[in-house]
């Protein structure tokens, strides 16, 4: 799983990340299948896997979540509790002196307080510099630290039941395991202000603009879900047009600024010993399994399923 938004889905799968000690995985197929985590800095999963499932949600609305959710209370608070996200987040929240979502469009993007902030606030939306985890772990870095041809499902936040049913039905579990009716436990949630996530239209069309690659990423994430379809994507996309009117429709190329070239951060990050560095482009089109990951398949079904391999089953066919 690469796990992007939220934790309720996590739980909901087995996940023990940010989960209450009572959270239970849901009974069916998805839970038993989904046994390994691309989530962050984190990746344990075997680049041979047969599919790898995305919890995504709207990027403007994944970054007003991930910027309350990763403020600090205090410096004190940040320091004693979060000693290993300190200079980062002091940097970013503290140095700079932006409580909310609208503060830091203000004094980062429009006016900015300094030359020094301004740049973090840029290179954290653009994830070219690390300072909130989210902003830098963004939608390109996990799609770009795939492995080559990877087949990718995906369980959209705005749509939770709807896609985890779908998911659950492609990899040949049983049809509306979870009922119409029914939600997922919500798990992790911010106690802070949800106003402080509060963003103007003016701001809010200036967040879209500077996210327009990440948007470019989302799309394409949504495109290559093999349990979606076309509704599905014209449902989505119609969405993003309510919230990124300017950019919902921009195709790779047509941003004001180039995708950035992230080869290094997936070396650094995602976790590659043997990689020739270059570009992120030409390095994505090669073979993305090294000698640290590759390990050797199970062809014996009985095996596989023996030790949670989620590739020792066949598939049934899947009709859009």
């Amino acid at each position: 799983v690469i796990h992007n938004s939220g934790s309720s889905v996590g739980c909901s799968l087995g996940f023990q990340l940010h989960c209450t000690n009572t959270s239970q995985p849901m009974e069916g197929l998805l839970p038993q299948r989904t046994t390994r985590m691309f989530h962050a800095d984190t990746y344990d999963c075997h680049d041979d896997s047969g599919f790898f499932l995305f919890v995504v949600r709207d990027p403007v609305k994944r970054i007003q979540s991930d910027f309350l959710y990763e403020r600090p209370f205090s410096e004190v608070q940040l320091k004693n509790q979060f000693p290993e996200y300190y200079e980062r987040r002091k940097h970013f929240y503290m140095d700079c002196k932006w409580r909310t979502m609208e503060e830091f469009v203000k004094y980062g993007l429009k006016k900015p307080k300094s030359d020094t902030c301004k740049a973090r606030a840029y290179n954290a939306l653009w994830g070219t510099k690390h300072y909130p985890c989210h902003f830098y772990f963004n939608y390109q870095f996990h799609l770009e630290g795939l492995p080559q041809n990877a087949k990718i499902l995906v369980i959209r936040n705005e749509h939770l039941i709807n896609d985890w049913n779908g998911v659950e039905e492609f990899i040949g579990g049983k049809k509306d395991i979870i009922p119409p009716n029914q939600t997922l436990a919500v798990m992790n949630k911010s106690q802070k202000d949800e106003s402080d996530k509060y963003l103007s239209d003016e701001s809010k069309q200036i967040v879209c603009r500077e996210l327009c690659n990440e948007i470019v990423n989302y799309k394409k994430i949504l495109k290559r879900a093999l349990n979606l379809n076309k509704d599905d994507l014209r449902e989505t996309l119609e969405e993003l047009r309510q919230q990124c009117p300017e950019y919902a429709d921009v195709k790779e190329g047509e941003c004001p600024f180039p995708m950035p070239d992230i080869a290094e951060k997936l070396v650094n990050s995602r976790g590659y010993e043997f990689v020739v560095m270059e570009g992120s482009y030409s390095h994505n089109a090669k073979t993305l399994e090294t000698e640290m990951h590759v390990e050797k398949k199970i062809e014996d079904t009985s095996v596989g399923e023996d030790e949670g391999d989620d590739d020792g089953y066949q598939l049934p066919p899947y009709n859009h």
